[in-house]
């Protein structure tokens, strides 16, 4: 009976501390409110500096984060945001994780135009309801700064609170700056689709650096939409700037995609729009042109709008090098027949082409040095037209000692120097020229000095050292092929020489490398290897004189025909291989 007596008492007297402890807590937070009614009646009677000392003595009292921020609330309204820093502080230091004063620390500080603070305060928002109040301060902290430290989840908060799209574009622009261009151009699938792009060239760059040209294409109604709304460019030059570049990255996207009829297309209507027209604009629509007379048409009209664009100019010039070519080749059929008034389509085509090129080679080089005599590029672009395309080594050797010692330390000039006078044969003239100053060449023409003299190790060493350099990998591959062939390493040569071909992108060039290729395969009697490598070879080039000799040697000799199946094979050039 007394143990239960004595429970009973026990449990009530739990029960009753309970009771008294929520009763206490409930009279602490009411004479909480109480204390800070008084304080609101203060500060309604006008003495500031009463309240202030009672909101700081009220501090002490403070149980929970929202009476901390209730003070700092007030003394913010008393103009002391200094006190009020001070309150939420010490709300932190008792709450150190609570999201609210985290948010009300940094606010306050953005206020008080406390940037750098404000930012430090702000990366502990990222996750919270407030981290669109830590988006502000690290971007205003970027923006003083300038700098870009404002994380990426930061400007994908801002976007998702605000919907602005210059968030989004941010991110990309770190994500970008950080090399994942990947995760930059994929955030643009974050707008909705049915909302406009604001940004469609920015967003466009992205996609295109992804080599995904489609989206380029795709926006490109946006960015000469926002052009034309505009009117006339000093309403929106940034509007206007961005619907020129789309429409070339447009042309570009084109010919990523393998359309160069589009692209010419976008490139025609960048000439439309833009009547100061660019000269890379013309000389691609040269380029791509479907006739060699439409293509001097468009290079004329290059040409003439900047007398001084290197580019157009060498075309020009090296196609009427290839025409006076063609013309002096001594044909007596066309002779005879030209005699007679009497012209073959071939005549005919030819005639049509060279009247297309209204303009003398000669006028062109003068327009171009009269315009930029200082770019020596035209000086030896007429140096090749006059001597290294009729091949007039004699007076042409004479000629380019003149232009080396008018331009001693040009590397350019010392570097045509050298190739002029290797093609030329003159390899002690190639040699006697100082070095340029650019490792990779010297090397190459070091290559080139061992190869002659007969040091064909130390040749293979220079030639295998700019390999991997794009100015010297395919010439630097040729001749190791030829080295390998010299020195009777048929595995090595076969390896360059169809390499070789592989790199290179000239018909007539492949054919010739996988001629040799063939060639050695047929000496090694590896006749089923060779005989492909000879139909690939003629395919590209049918008058590849030497594949063709090579092609009746293997029929007369009978080898054709110890390999059965090989004969149709060769003879016809249909490929019975599916592969």
């Amino acid at each position: 009976m007394k143990r239960t007596k004595t429970n009973l008492f026990l449990i009530g007297s739990l029960f009753l501390c309970v009771v008294v402890a929520a009763c206490s807590k409930t009279d602490k937070n009411e004479l909480f409110q109480q204390k800070l009614n008084v304080i609101d009646g203060v500060v309604q009677e006008g003495n500031t500096q009463k309240a202030l000392n009672s909101l700081r003595a009220l501090r002490k009292k403070a149980q929970m984060p929202i009476q901390y921020l209730s003070i700092a609330k007030r003394e913010l309204q008393l103009h002391n945001p200094v006190q009020a820093l001070q309150s939420i502080q010490a709300g932190l230091k008792k709450y150190p994780d609570d999201p609210m004063l985290k948010a009300a620390l940094t606010h306050t500080l953005i206020q008080e135009d406390r940037i750098e603070d404000a930012a430090a305060a702000a990366e502990s928002l990222l996750g919270t309801s407030y981290a669109g109040i830590g988006t502000e301060a690290l971007i205003l902290a970027d923006k003083a700064k300038q700098t870009y430290r404002t994380p990426v989840s930061f400007w994908q908060e801002g976007f998702r609170l605000t919907g602005e799209h210059i968030f989004l574009e941010n991110a990309a622009v770190m994500l970008a700056h950080q090399g994942d261009i990947a995760q930059a151009a994929a955030l643009r699938s974050r707008i909705a689709k049915e909302e406009a792009l604001r940004s469609p060239y920015f967003w466009s760059c992205l996609a295109y650096d992804m080599g995904n040209f489609q989206p380029v294409l795709d926006d490109l109604v946006y960015s000469l939409a926002y052009a034309d709304m505009a009117g006339i460019p000093e309403n929106n030059p940034k509007a206007f700037e961005y619907a020129r570049r789309h429409l070339l990255l447009a042309a570009d996207a084109s010919a990523g995609l393998g359309d160069m009829e589009q692209a010419r297309g976008f490139w025609h209507i960048y000439v439309d729009r833009y009547t100061d027209s660019s000269s890379e604009v013309f000389y691609n629509l040269a380029m791509t042109a479907a006739t060699e007379e439409e293509k001097a048409e468009v290079l004329i009209d290059c040409i003439s709008q900047n007398p001084g664009y290197y580019p157009a100019v060498a075309q020009y010039v090296r196609a009427c090098s290839a025409i006076n070519a063609v013309h002096n080749q001594n044909n007596p059929l066309e002779e005879y027949l030209q005699s007679k008034d009497f012209f073959s389509l071939e005549m005919e085509k030819k005639l049509f082409v060279s009247s297309a090129f209204t303009l003398s080679a000669e006028q062109v080089l003068e327009g171009a040095m009269a315009t930029d005599s200082d770019d020596v590029r035209f000086l030896l672009e007429a140096f090749r037209y006059r001597y290294v395309q009729p091949k007039n080594y004699t007076q042409g050797n004479g000629e380019m000692w003149k232009i080396l010692e008018a331009h001693p330390h040009n590397p350019l000039v010392k570097a045509y120097a050298r190739w002029y006078f290797a093609s030329s044969g003159d390899f002690n003239a190639c040699f006697g020229i100082d070095k340029a100053d650019n490792h990779d060449e010297d090397v190459f023409y070091n290559g080139i000095r061992r190869a002659v003299q007969g040091y064909s190790t130390a040749a293979l060493k220079n030639f295998a050292e700019v390999e991997t350099e794009s100015r010297y990998k395919i010439p630097a591959v040729v001749d190791q092929a030829y080295i390998y062939d010299a020195r009777n390493e048929p595995d090595m040569a076969i390896k360059y020489f169809s390499r070789a071909a592989e790199f290179l992108s000239d018909k007539r060039s492949q054919s010739k490398m996988l001629y040799e290729a063939a060639r050695i395969y047929a000496e090694r009697n590896g006749m089923p290897e060779a005989i492909m490598l000879l139909n690939r070879a003629l395919k590209l080039d049918p008058e590849n004189h030497r594949a063709n000799v090579l092609k009746q040697k293997l029929i007369a000799d009978g080898s054709v025909n110890r390999n059965s199946g090989l004969d149709a094979f060769l003879q016809t050039g249909a490929d019975t291989n599916p592969e």
